[in-house]
């Protein structure tokens, strides 16, 4: 079965994609990586540039199942974006990465994050 994440240029978002490649290799199925683009929002730093985009493709260089990295360019929100994915690909797992950046942070989650715990139809991994 598949595994879908939601992949940002930050190392949060690396550790995800670790965590979501070592799901992938254990659930035996493909690996969609998934950095959604907001139209007309060019400076938001989760959108991810054609070199860290490369530096994801040579983490997962050596991953045993087949990996698919999609760039999504949207006017509507994240987590619809990802839903599609999840829904799409029949996945088994969306892997997510949370900023903790303070102790506050911690018990409060964005509401995209939210919105994708409680409209998940698949099971989701927050790192």
């Amino acid at each position: 079965m598949a595994v879908v994440v939601g992949f940002i240029p930050t190392d949060v978002g690396f550790k995800a994609l670790a965590a979501a490649r070592e799901q992938a290799e254990k659930r035996g199925g493909p690996l969609i990586v998934v950095n959604v683009v907001r139209v007309g929002v060019a400076s938001d730093p989760r959108h991810a540039d054609d070199q860290q985009l490369e530096i994801a493709r040579d983490e997962l260089r050596q991953a045993t199942m087949r990996v698919e990295i999609r760039q999504e360019n949207t006017e509507d929100d994240i987590s619809d974006v990802l839903l599609r994915v999840v829904e799409e690909e029949h996945a088994e797992l969306l892997v997510l990465g949370i900023r903790r950046q303070n102790d506050l942070a911690r018990h409060l989650l964005g509401l995209t994050v939210q919105k994708l715990l409680l409209s998940s139809p698949s099971e989701v991994l927050v790192v």
